[in-house]
């Protein structure tokens, strides 16, 4: 970082950059298992793909999974052939995206101001806390995100560039990056893009833009891309209600209330409000949040100036708020959504650093301020390890393992923190703000590794299959009103055999008691009981309030009106709970069952 400059060359800001990133992305993606939401079913995709003959449509447990294009679903399945069955190996792609993620993003900041630009707009986009977990998370957006990086320096290469060749080859980068989102995520990778170009043209009044050949170049390119996957999704069996599922029921039923079958109504969940997104915004630029808001205020003036100095401003405002006010319309909301915005954040970031760096005398309160959230965040950290620690206490080994850990984050990020402010007092900004970037990184990453091998133990989905489909082996299982992750589980290395009852709540009892006569005695029903179980955490939140013992739920109401009992319950500690149910007349069921909830009551 000590030879970062406007005049550094565009490869000496790389390998600090990736270096510094590392960590975070081999703690993320490969220190840890699969978690819920959406990555067991991520993985029961991939695997699936990994040896099914036909790619154009995934598959989960066998049914067409139509929400997303399958890009990101075939990467994750050659990673599989390649390095076996494993969430390290389903993970691999993502950091290649993290890679092209990090590095388009650095070639745009150091495009839009240099060297300090390119280093501060990478590293942010790397580590505000949203993109990172899109970018390390096992689902279609991490994909999609570095898609969105690659066709906005596309766009701003070729809207910067003289009429001609170098116009052509910025296009031509911008439509790859959009085919590709395409690809992970449908629509949304065209119009990540799409809106910061035409919004910075509108800005700009230069309408001539949208009349140059080299912009209309790249959808030959796009075309050959996306193609001869429509054409083989639109001859496969049932091609039409495919197509209608992706791009009318999943991605038009997400911005508005549409006619569609139930499965496809995505307006009953995460509902959505105006202005959520930009309330919601701090928490997702964390640890970032006040050197947004001071390059956002500094954007306000800047992106005035004329021609080429105003044109980066503008830019960069152009890549975040129009997408966030898209966003804002829908009917849907979930914070992954929001993360392509935050690259146009990134770099406006990146040029008030640089700019900052440049200009003695300006005032840096906000990164005064950053450091205090890294320094509040890290406290979180570290008390988070220190209670896992706690819970450990009977295992001496493992709780000292993990207040070392802890001890260790905090102290780094103490000194890391330390040099931030030295290296501010001095003038050197893009320093001060990699120092600080470096607390967050130590506190995280240490913490992380005493804390995510008990997550994982919570959320060892597999184990819990295993234990499922051994009971089950040779009997008659349905499934009723199964989410995808359930399905998922059972699906994923086990193909376990079951039959999904998906019907209303009112319906479930004749459901439940139809399934029972027609297949017998021996026959089972595995429900998801609501809440989560106990664990050693458990004995905390309930000093402190939080806790409430959960019931039965549906599995409740069925045992209590004589449908079924309950035989068996499994569950995961602090995690998921099913019960089997058994036809009302199995004794042994029953028995097995009134047993395990005494047991239950009594903890």
């Amino acid at each position: 970082m000590r030879a970062l400059s406007s005049k550094t060359g565009p490869g000496r800001w790389i390998v600090p950059l990736l270096l510094a990133l590392a960590p975070l992305w081999t703690v993320g993606a490969l220190l840890r298992g699969l978690w819920t939401p959406d990555e067991p079913r991520v993985a029961d995709i991939a695997w699936r793909m990994s040896w099914q003959h036909h790619w154009a449509l995934p598959q989960l447990a066998g049914r067409p999974f139509l929400e997303q294009p399958p890009l990101s679903y075939w990467a994750a399945a050659l990673a599989v052939r390649a390095f076996g069955d494993s969430p390290d190996a389903l993970r691999a792609p993502n950091l290649v995206y993290a890679v092209i993620l990090a590095l388009a993003m650095g070639w745009l900041g150091f495009t839009l101001d240099g060297a300090p630009a390119a280093f501060v707009a990478a590293l942010t986009a790397g580590s505000a806390i949203t993109a990172f977990r899109v970018s390390m998370w096992l689902a279609p957006d991490a994909c999609l995100l570095a898609a969105c990086a690659v066709a906005l320096l596309g766009a701003y290469l070729g809207y910067t560039a003289p009429r001609g060749r170098r116009k052509l080859y910025g296009y031509l980068l911008m439509h790859a990056g959009a085919a590709a989102g395409f690809m992970a995520k449908s629509a949304v990778g065209w119009l990540v893009p799409g809106l910061t170009l035409l919004s910075l043209t509108a800005w700009e009044r230069r309408w001539q833009e949208l009349r140059r050949g080299e912009l209309y170049a790249g959808f030959l390119l796009q075309a050959a891309v996306i193609g001869p996957w429509l054409l083989a999704v639109a001859h496969s069996a049932h091609g039409a209600h495919a197509l209608r599922v992706m791009f009318w029921y999943n991605l038009a039923g997400r911005f508005m209330k549409i006619a569609a079958p139930t499965a496809y109504q995505y307006t009953n969940a995460h509902h959505n409000s105006f202005g959520k997104y930009f309330l919601q915004l701090p928490v997702y630029l964390l640890p970032w949040s006040a050197l947004a808001a001071a390059a956002a205020r500094r954007a306000w003036h800047r992106a005035r100036l004329p021609e080429a100095p105003g044109t980066r401003w503008r830019f960069a405002v152009c890549a975040s708020l129009p997408w966030l006010v898209l966003l804002s319309l829908a009917a849907t909301a979930r914070d992954v959504y929001a993360a392509p915005a935050l690259l146009g954040f990134s770099l406006l970031i990146a040029l008030w650093a640089s700019e900052a760096q440049r200009l003695a005398g300006t005032p840096l309160t906000a990164l005064r301020w950053t450091r205090w959230t890294v320094a509040v965040i890290s406290t979180v950290f570290t008390a988070t390890a220190i209670a896992v620690a706690a819970i450990h206490w009977r295992a001496p080994p493992r709780a000292l393992t993990a207040l070392g850990l802890a001890a260790a984050g905090l102290a780094a990020a103490a000194l890391a923190l330390r040099r931030s402010a030295q290296m501010q007092r001095s003038g050197r900004i893009i320093e001060s703000v990699g120092w600080t970037y470096g607390a967050y990184a130590a506190a995280f990453c240490l913490s992380a590794l005493a804390v995510f091998p008990t997550i994982d133990r919570w959320q060892d989905l597999s184990a819990l299959a295993r234990r499922i489909h051994a009971q089950t082996l040779h009997q008659p299982l349905a499934l009723l009103n199964p989410d995808e992750t359930t399905v998922a589980m059972l699906d994923h290395g086990l193909l376990t055999r079951f039959t999904r009852l998906d019907v209303p709540a009112r319906a479930a009892g004749s459901a439940v008691s139809g399934w029972f006569a027609a297949h017998g005695p021996e026959a089972r029903v595995l429900v998801l009981l609501p809440g989560h179980a106990n664990g050693p955490f458990t004995p905390l939140l309930r000093a402190l309030g939080l806790w409430r013992a959960p019931g039965d739920g549906e599995a409740g109401r069925l045992q209590a009106s004589g449908a079924a009992l309950i035989a068996h319950r499994y569950h995961l500690p602090q995690g998921r709970r099913y019960a089997l149910l058994a036809p009302p007349g199995d004794a042994a069921g029953g028995t097995v069952g009134r047993a395990r909830g005494m047991a239950w009551r009594k903890r």
